[in-house]
């Protein structure tokens, strides 16, 4: 029998199953989660964990950027997640024993070296603001056991995030070259994955002004040193120990990782 809508508890196994790195059994049915409301309330009570534990805002990401797939699922715009310091990877190496389920999507990094809070910014506002723009891999990952069964459960978990990676080289914001850009995915040089920019709201660009100016609605603006991830540009892919993976982004560079 399943228990009444209890997001603290949700929450709390929540984030004991990421912790201690066992996913938790039987969440689906016993807090069964049936608004996106619900889901987004328990999201917010696993961050504030996170964050009383010491862990620090790094920033945002989106998810289900792709038009089609909201249209499917009955959305009429992204979801967001928020991005912890503690979960930037850095050294080329992905350790897939610290996950769960560990899975990659192919996303555009933002970084800002300003604050923005003008949910009308100009494209030219917000150029002004990008420090630079990067190649980037998500680690998708989720506390629920064999991964989430609906949209809520994902929402409930930060939209299964799990870490991110970024490229060493930033670049200007082009928004021509944003909006032609191509990417593919190789496991020891064999191609895993391609997309490109339309499946990313028309443009990483696009993804990136739209969450810049929900967040200035939300009372919650971009703050310097913060970083925004565009949402994936092709499908997610599952990994494992002794995959090596390049991602090629065209103009901005490459991201070369090895799965331990």
């Amino acid at each position: 029998m399943s228990e009444d809508f209890q997001p603290n508890a949700l929450a709390a196994e929540l984030y004991l199953a990421r912790r201690q790195r066992q996913p938790g059994v039987g969440l689906a049915e016993r807090y069964p989660l049936t608004t996106l409301e619900q889901a987004q309330q328990v999201s917010e009570g696993l961050i504030a964990r996170y964050l009383a534990d010491g862990q620090t805002i790094a920033g945002s990401k989106l998810g289900l950027t792709d038009t089609r797939m909201q249209a499917a699922l009955g959305l009429d715009s992204p979801l967001v997640a928020t991005l912890l310091t503690g979960w930037q990877i850095t050294g080329g190496s992905l350790d897939s024993s610290q996950f769960l389920l560990p899975k990659l999507e192919m996303e555009v990094a933002f970084l800002f070296s300003a604050a923005i809070d003008d949910p009308e910014v100009t494209d030219a506002a917000l150029q002004q603001a990008v420090a630079g723009v990067t190649v980037a891999l998500e680690i998708c990952d989720s506390a629920y056991q064999g991964g989430p069964r609906s949209l809520f459960e994902a929402v409930a978990d930060n939209l299964s995030s799990g870490g991110f990676i970024l490229g060493e080289q930033y670049h200007p914001a082009d928004l021509q070259a944003l909006a032609e850009l191509s990417a593919i995915l190789t496991n020891h040089g064999k191609p895993i994955a391609e997309g490109n920019a339309s499946q990313c709201m028309g443009s990483p660009w696009n993804a990136c002004r739209w969450l810049v100016q929900k967040r200035a609605r939300d009372g919650n603006p971009i703050q310097d040193g913060e970083i925004l991830l565009s949402g994936s540009l092709g499908p997610v892919v599952s990994v494992q120990a002794g995959d090596r993976l390049e991602l090629n982004m065209g103009h901005l560079g490459r991201l070369v990782c090895a799965v331990i």
